[in-house]
């Protein structure tokens, strides 16, 4: 189902047409059921992690540059707003409320595509450890036009949540990391546009998937993904928020739901194929105390970051992957392995300064950080 007021608009929409997603040419009846809009201008390129060759120990591990897909901002939640953000418009909302920490790049992401789209965004940020990252992207999520509210530890961020929904009773709620089964249906493409790069040689067939998990829905959508392909290959989730939050129950859940999802909309008989169990893993060996805390590998990964992708590192996400992946290559090697990159290699420049935040942020630029 197409937005197409949203066509042609849509940062990173390509000029010459509408892309139409990936996962509607494989279950067509998806493009009458399933909301979309086009913000990813075509497959993100595979390409070997040569540059990081001497921290992996080896120079034959691959890498999907998500950190590509939009000119706006990269990562792994473009794909997630083609259809929750299309979702927001066709249910005619105004307005969109979210969640995340200080750092948190679906937050950032949220409000980029968000206000980009025309919608007012607000967003509840809990506490994390502070870092020259997480202050770039207070910076960019107001100067990007965000309403943002200091919600504190846990318990108060769920309280002033569910006071902004109150509120505003017509907003759209994004969750945290943007998961959920409509979200979710844009990685299962993903999994259908690398296996079409693997059919024209562009990389083999991998044995491992690495990437970062915080709410998890990217990992569980891919293995969703590799499912459907035929594919033995295991997504290997590097967790990075705490335990409670990604796990193997709350992932198989994911799974679940998301395949529900999937055979609601383009049938039942979608998953009752001969197919193989969807693989995934959960390292939780990168995580040190939870979301955003510094570990020393992240610490040392954080340089290769820049190394690999050409940004500045960092250590909520990108560098415990790297930590995560590197784990992978020891453990299994001789494995076809490739890393999916999540980090956005595009920030915008915030035009604002601290004292433009509101004032309960403004701590949060006080002393030095460590990295």
């Amino acid at each position: 189902m197409k937005d197409d007021a949203a066509v042609g608009t849509a940062p990173g929409a390509r000029t010459e047409g509408p892309r139409e997603p990936r996962l509607f040419a494989e279950f067509p009846v998806l493009a009458r059921e399933v909301p979309w809009l086009p913000l990813l201008p075509g497959p993100t390129p595979v390409e070997r992690c040569t540059a990081i060759a001497g921290y992996l120990g080896r120079d034959d591990v691959w890498m999907k540059r998500d950190d590509l897909a939009s000119p706006l901002y990269g990562g792994n939640k473009v794909r997630r707003f083609e259809h929750i953000l299309a979702d927001a418009k066709a249910r005619g909302a105004r307005e969109i409320l979210t969640v995340g920490g200080l750092a948190s790049t679906q937050v950032t992401a949220t409000i980029l595509f968000g206000r980009a789209l025309g919608f007012e965004v607000t967003s509840v940020l809990f506490d994390q450890p502070i870092t020259s990252f997480a202050r770039r992207s207070l910076l960019l999520q107001a100067s990007a036009g965000g309403r943002l509210i200091h919600g504190g530890g846990y318990a108060r961020t769920t309280i002033l949540t569910a006071k902004e929904l109150a509120r505003a009773r017509k907003a759209y709620f994004v969750p945290p990391g943007a998961s959920g089964p409509m979200a979710n249906l844009g990685y299962i493409g993903a999994a259908f546009e690398l296996a079409d790069q693997v059919e024209r040689g562009e990389m083999p067939r991998p044995d491992l998937i690495v990437l970062p998990a915080g709410s998890g829905g990217t990992v569980a959508a891919l293995s969703l993904g590799m499912m459907l392909l035929g594919w033995s290959t295991t997504v290997i989730a590097a967790r990075i928020t705490e335990r409670f939050a990604c796990n193997r129950v709350t992932l198989r859940l994911l799974v679940e739901a998301t395949a529900q999802k999937l055979a609601r909309h383009a049938g039942s008989r979608v998953l009752r194929r001969n197919l193989p169990a969807p693989r995934f893993e959960v390292d939780h060996g990168v995580a040190g105390r939870g979301y955003g805390h510094p570990t020393p590998e992240a610490l040392e990964a954080a340089p290769e970051v820049t190394r690999l992708l050409g940004v500045p590192g960092e250590i909520t996400y990108s560098g415990k992957a790297l930590v995560g992946l590197r784990r992978a290559c020891v453990a299994h090697p001789g494995k076809t392995i490739l890393l999916w990159n999540t980090l956005s290699a595009t920030w915008p420049e915030p035009s604002i300064g601290p004292e433009a935040l509101p004032p309960a942020f403004h701590r949060f630029f006080e002393g030095d950080v460590p990295i």
